[in-house]
């Protein structure tokens, strides 16, 4: 019975973890499939995630250790203070590339919604028709949520503040408020949104050359971590057999 206690025990933080700790994870993932990274701030039940996300890492390290007796529970203890600790930095990486995968799609959405109000839509229409047209992904879900809210009778206005506190995404703020800003002044706001998304176009074509720049620099570390360490370890299999025989 006393070998029983600690796995019922282990079961029983797991039982009580799992339900706030799910639905934290859920939570997470709905956020970053609708583009709501303003969620990810503060996501539901972050505490006890965290700490779901660091028993579920522990429970395998105790496991292979149990044999270890009391050396199990520090291991067991480590990699959860670890999973806990690490768990807001794996989030953080998770915002960022949601982040760049919104700031990647902005350009394509703001020129179609830019073509359509060109073509003589309102803006009603345009969102409707970027929210049909445009490539799967977050930014066209948060979209079609917003047409949905306009045909409920919200004011567009309204919506798209929402949205954009939702989104937490500054160009897309900017855009947003320079929308409103050629609305009041009676300018054409399709020529606005088309500017905004040259711009959004520039951000993106200006990061790929970063990438670009940057890979060399990473191919550099890999031959020399990976490539040249084991081309030396080829080769000194054959110049050892070759010395030997010309020392003996």
């Amino acid at each position: 019975m006393q070998g029983l206690s600690l796995p019922v025990i282990l079961v029983l933080v797991g039982a009580a973890l799992a339900l706030p700790g799910m639905r934290g994870l859920l939570d997470i993932r709905a956020a970053l499939r609708s583009g709501e990274l303003g969620r990810l701030g503060a996501p539901l039940h972050w505490l006890p995630t965290r700490a779901f996300v660091g028993f579920v890492a522990a429970v395998p390290v105790y496991a292979a250790t149990a044999s270890m007796g009391i050396g199990a529970l520090g291991a067991m203890a480590v990699t959860a203070s670890l999973g806990f600790a690490v768990a807001p930095l794996f989030l953080d990486s998770l915002r960022r590339r949601a982040t760049q995968a919104l700031l990647d799609e902005l350009a394509l959405h703001l020129d179609l919604i830019a073509l359509a109000m060109e073509s003589g839509s309102s803006l009603t229409s345009a969102l409707h028709a970027c929210a049909e047209r445009a490539p799967e992904g977050p930014l066209r879900r948060a979209w079609a949520r917003a047409v949905l809210d306009i045909h409920a009778g919200a004011e567009v206005v309204d919506v798209l503040k929402e949205l954009d506190q939702r989104l937490d995404l500054r160009p897309f703020s900017v855009a947003m408020l320079a929308l409103r800003g050629a609305e009041r002044a009676g300018m054409d706001a399709g020529l606005v949104l088309r500017e905004r998304a040259r711009q959004a176009a520039a951000g993106r074509f200006a990061r790929a050359e970063r990438l670009a720049r940057a890979a060399p620099l990473k191919l550099w570390a890999t031959l020399v971590l990976c490539i040249a360490p084991c081309t030396l370890l080829v080769l000194a299999f054959p110049v050892a057999r070759l010395l030997a025989w010309m020392f003996d």
